[in-house]
This record gives structure tokens, C-alpha cells and sequence, in this order.
């Protein structure tokens, strides 16, 4: 072999390690969730978030790197700041999808919901290959109790619980009277909302996300979808 030749195979050689090594980067898209059965509201009978995940898209087109879903909220003692918030949360989301994670928990801090049976797994919901109805209730109406239901099934899940830096069992409520004015996951105003027999009111906002990882193990996180908000009253 020439020597001309040799250094053209040296050459060639090389850049096939660089682009090995390199790699070519692929984007991995997880489908954020796209619909909810009702906007929640203050009749007790409609006072949950209930939505439908989007396991079959996310598994078909993200094996491997699709793990479920989480939910993200904030509880608010003033309507009118819950709204802005939301504006915003909902424009951003609009704006710079591959953002507002980010804009979510850093910008607006709102925290991750957790439940009394998984409270230190991640996601929140694990993925399937099957699209399942979630039904997230935090208050007590009447016989329902506060509760995780995934797909029927509330035996994997239990009682969704708050993260903030409160110790007692009692502060990992959504109990309006554990909710204190410092409290991390809590935008406190002095303006208290009350309802018309003047018992004080507090919103929880949420929205859900599908989560996954690449192959480096880095976080991956779709689109927001907002579950609008559920009241708390003063017992």
C-alpha cells in the first residue's frame, strides 16, 4: 500500500471513530396528555381532576424512553392570582413547549404530587401500552374518600399527598386548615378568598406531564396539559 494510501485510511478511519463517538442525536418526542373528562369546580360532585393518559402514542414511538406520567401543582388562597399564574403558565407552554417544565417548577415552583403507596417512586404513573382514565381526588365528598384511581385500581396509589417541608403526616395533606402561609407549595395573599357563608377557600392548580429519560438517563418531559383546579373549603 502507498504511503498516500495509508494516510487516507488512517483518515478515513478517524473521522468514522469521531462520528461513532459523536454520535448523530436523535430527539425523542413524549405526547403530552390531550384531554380530561370535565373542568373541575367547586360542586363537591365535580370537585377531582379526571383525564386520560397517553400511554399507546408514547409507548408506539418512545419505547424505551417513555416511563408515564407526573403531576405538578400549586395551591393558591386567591383566585385572581391562581388565574394570572395560569395565564402565564398556559402562554409559556404555548410559546416555548420544550421550556415549560422548566417555567413550571423553577419560575412558578410548583411541586410534584406524590401519593401515600409510591411516595418515593418516579413517575407518579407508570407507563403502559394502554391509554387509562386517572381520577385524582383530594378533598373528601360524601363516601369518596381522597384518592389515586388509575384505570379503576387506587390499591397502587392511595392518598395523594403534598411535598413541601412539613414533617407531620398531617402537613402532606390537602386538609385547608394544614395549610400554612410559608408553606412551599402554597402562594399565600392576605386577600383570603371565602365562600358566602365566610369560610375560607384555597385552589389547587395542576397540570400533568409524560415523563421518560434518554439514554443518558436525562430527564425528558412533554408538553404541559392543564387539569384546571380543585377547591379546598374551611372545615
Amino acid at each position: 500500500m502507498t504511503r498516500g494510501r495509508i494516510i487516507a485510511a488512517v483518515m478515513s478511519l478517524c473521522a468514522f471513530v469521531i462520528i461513532a463517538a459523536c454520535g448523530i442525536e436523535s430527539f425523542i418526542y413524549l405526547y403530552p396528555v390531550t384531554y380530561r373528562d370535565f373542568e373541575p369546580s367547586g360542586d363537591g360532585q365535580y370537585n377531582y381532576f379526571s383525564f386520560r393518559t397517553s400511554d399507546e402514542k408514547n409507548e408506539s414511538e418512545s419505547t424505551g424512553y417513555f416511563k408515564g406520567f407526573e403531576i405538578y401543582y400549586r395551591i393558591y388562597n386567591n383566585d385572581t392570582t391562581r388565574i394570572s399564574d395560569k395565564t402565564l403558565i398556559n402562554n409559556y407552554n404555548t410559546d416555548k413547549p420544550t421550556e415549560a417544565y422548566s417555567y413550571l417548577i423553577t419560575t412558578k415552583q410548583y411541586q410534584r404530587l406524590t401519593c401515600t403507596v409510591r411516595s418515593d417512586d418516579t413517575p407518579l404513573i407508570p407507563g403502559t401500552d394502554t391509554n387509562r382514565q386517572v381520577i385524582v381526588r383530594l378533598e373528601q365528598f360524601n363516601d369518596q374518600v381522597p384518592q389515586i384511581s388509575v384505570a379503576g385500581d387506587t390499591s397502587l396509589y392511595g392518598t395523594p399527598i403534598r411535598t413541601n417541608s412539613g414533617t407531620l403526616s398531617t402537613d402532606k395533606l390537602f386538609d385547608l386548615d394544614e395549610i400554612d402561609s410559608g408553606d412551599s407549595d402554597f402562594t399565600y395573599s392576605s386577600s383570603w378568598d371565602k365562600n358566602g357563608t365566610g369560610k375560607k377557600l384555597a385552589y389547587v392548580e395542576a397540570y400533568v406531564l409524560a415523563y421518560g429519560y434518554d439514554a443518558a438517563y436525562k430527564s425528558l418531559y412533554s408538553e404541559l396539559y392543564e387539569l384546571g383546579c380543585i377547591t379546598l373549603t374551611e372545615k
